[in-house]
């Protein structure tokens, strides 16, 4: 009898073993479900991101390519849409405002970003997917940033600005402010950035070299994030 009772209890006892380790594979392969799920979301937003950049960096080129100015390059790269003015000319030495003669390129990267599909979404056929985001408490941000740099000439004493940290961000909030006014787009999405001597893209011991340092990148980026 003992021994009849003792097979049952150790038949009760698998029983409720197997049960258990069901429930946890349940719960397990609902859990690996569910984030993969949500990773395919993920990666569905993140690839929908970069389309629409890379729309925006088409439709920049296209502008630029009609104005044939040679002083403006467009790349596409992990920052977003950059617009580089090269033009070593742009500024006088040792000064923030761009030179009039020159301001024409202005006009163009403005004529190029103002109009961009990028801002005016809901005016596009992305309009029903940017909602069902919204709906989803995500939010469209555009960002227009204005990245200053300079070469490793020091400046004079007399100069207005103390070193070229403080060059390279006035320099990038001339053009901030120059662009703002040209386009009309909302002031809360530009920003602005210094990086002085420190960031080199060519050899400061050549003229040459020293000439390309002294440029402004102009980033348009693009994401989406919570709203709280």
């Amino acid at each position: 009898m003992s021994e009849d009772l003792n097979k049952i209890a150790g038949q009760a006892r698998s029983s409720w073993v197997l049960s258990y380790g069901d429930t946890i594979t349940l719960l397990i392969t609902f859990f690996i479900m569910m984030i993969t799920v949500r990773a395919g979301q993920i990666n569905k937003i993140h690839n929908w991101v970069n389309e629409r950049l890379d729309e925006a960096t088409s439709e920049v080129q296209e502008v630029m390519d009609a104005s044939k100015i040679k002083e403006i390059s467009i790349k596409r790269n992990s920052k977003g849409v950059q617009i580089t003015l090269n033009d070593p000319r742009l500024f006088e030495v040792a000064s923030a405002q761009p030179r009039q003669s020159h301001t024409y390129q202005l006009d163009a990267v403005s004529a190029a970003i103002r109009d961009l599909q990028i801002f005016h979404l809901e005016d596009t056929p992305h309009a029903g997917f940017l909602k069902e985001l919204e709906v989803s408490g995500l939010q469209w941000l555009v960002e227009i940033r204005i990245e200053g740099h300079t070469d490793n000439m020091p400046l004079t004493r007399n100069a207005l600005y103390r070193d070229n940290w403080e060059l390279s961000a006035a320099r990038a909030q001339s053009i901030m402010i120059q662009l703002q006014d040209r386009t009309g787009l909302a002031p809360s999405i530009f920003a602005i950035g210094g990086f002085g001597e420190f960031q080199p893209i060519g050899d400061n011991n050549t003229q040459a070299g020293r000439e390309v340092n002294r440029r402004v990148e102009i980033y348009i980026g693009a994401s989406l994030i919570k709203v709280l």
